[in-house]
């Protein structure tokens, strides 16, 4: 069921079928997946790394910071449905629910990059 639908995504087969947590679907409790739970360490490198990439992410200029946010947009839109089937499945939410969660998503992008061409750009 998600095999096929994270494929079309491009998600590579390890990335949830080798790890040491199972992911069961809302909708039957059925296992969809297995995913790797990291330590505590692994866990705070991953948060410092995020931190890293914040301070790198500020100090690019607004309009650039908008650009990649309108390709992000218009990646969602290119896989609306698959990801609205997948947030349907992730939590157990009828299919128009699922869009709607990635129309938000899309809707927000939107509204980020007519921000990023405000004067101040914040």
């Amino acid at each position: 069921m998600v095999d096929g639908l994270l494929d079309r995504l491009g998600v590579p087969t390890t990335a949830y079928t080798h790890g040491n947590h199972p992911v069961h679907t809302p909708i039957d409790g059925s296992a969809i997946a297995s995913v790797h739970l990291g330590s505590k360490a692994q866990v705070t490198a991953k948060i410092d790394q995020a931190e890293q990439a914040f301070q790198a992410w500020r100090n690019v200029p607004a309009p650039r910071r908008g650009e990649l946010i309108r390709l992000f947009g218009e990646v969602l839109r290119k896989h609306k449905a698959e990801l609205g089937e997948l947030v349907s499945i992730e939590a157990g939410k009828i299919t128009q629910e699922g869009l709607g969660e990635v129309q938000e998503m899309i809707d927000i992008c939107d509204f980020a990059v007519g921000l990023s061409r405000q004067l101040y750009g914040l």
